[in-house]
Order: structure tokens, then sequence, then C-alpha cells
């Protein structure tokens, strides 16, 4: 009888830990991947708006936000309603970029890969770090604004 509880509280202890909102220590603190609208707009303090884009229901957005001091045009998140927070963006302006960027290299170091696509329109630049947990992109394009993208990693690093 002993043998065979343990495997089974081993087997119910990882599927509790594998239902556990992973910390989102990338994007806004405090903020969790999985974490449901209402608690995504509780710790914002602000309600936020659904994007009406084509057939897509679980996109929402608030424009001019303020986090940490600076100013955000744009944050939009994806909120699927099974699996919670999926994913964060943030438009800003570029005045504060330099800011944004510098503070991504000094919190997780370089960048995994940067990369310069000239697509015959306009060039466009990317950043990307993949701090273990998330996977951050920073795009600045001459077009659009600078855009930063948090997402949860499917990879886990050390299986590389």
């Amino acid at each position: 009888m002993n043998k065979l509880f343990k495997p089974v509280v081993l087997a119910v202890l990882l599927f509790c830990i594998q239902l556990t909102p992973v910390p989102a220590n990338a994007c806004v603190e405090g903020l969790s991947w999985g974490m449901d609208l209402a608690s995504v707009e509780r710790h914002l303090g602000v309600p936020l708006q659904p994007v009406v884009e084509g057939v897509s229901r679980d996109l929402f957005e608030i424009r001019d936000f303020q986090m940490s001091g600076l100013p955000v045009n744009r944050l939009r998140v994806r909120v699927e309603d099974e699996n919670g927070l999926k994913q964060l963006a943030y438009e800003m302006d570029y005045e504060n970029m330099t800011e944004v960027l510098a503070g991504l290299r000094h919190r997780f170091g370089p960048p995994v890969g940067t990369s310069v696509d000239i697509d015959g329109r306009s060039p466009q630049q990317q950043w990307i770090w993949h701090t273990g947990e998330d996977v951050i992109t920073a795009v600045k394009n001459e077009e659009r604004r600078f855009l930063l993208s948090y997402r949860p990693s499917l990879l886990d690093p050390s299986f590389l």
C-alpha cells in the first residue's frame, strides 16, 4: 500500500504545480501568466477595453497608460478564457526606447538575438531576450512606434 501511495502523491503534487500560475517576472511586477482578465485589471488598476479586430475576442487594451513613470501609448493583453494571460505588449514613443532597452539589458543581460530586416520600405530592428520564463521582443520600425512584447516561454533552456 505504501509503495503505491508515494507515486500517487508525487503525481498529484506535480499536477498541482502545473496548474499554479507562473510569475511573469519580465512584465509588470505582480502579474502572472495565466491570470484571468479581472485579476489583470485589478492589478493594473484600470479597466481594459476589448479590441475589435476581426474575430479575436481575447485581445484587450488601454491607451495612455503610465508604467514605472514612462508613458505607454497603448498596452495590449491577450487573455484567453481557458488559459488566462498569454501575452502582453506595449507601444511607446521612441524617446523612451533607449531607457527601456538599457533597463532590459541591465536586468537580463545582452539580448539573445538582434536583427535588422530591410523589407524594401523601412528598416526594422529587433532585440530578443529569453529570461527562462519569458520571451521579450522589442521592435523598432520607422513606420510604427517602439513595440515591446512579452509572452511565456515555451522552451525550457535547460534542455538545450
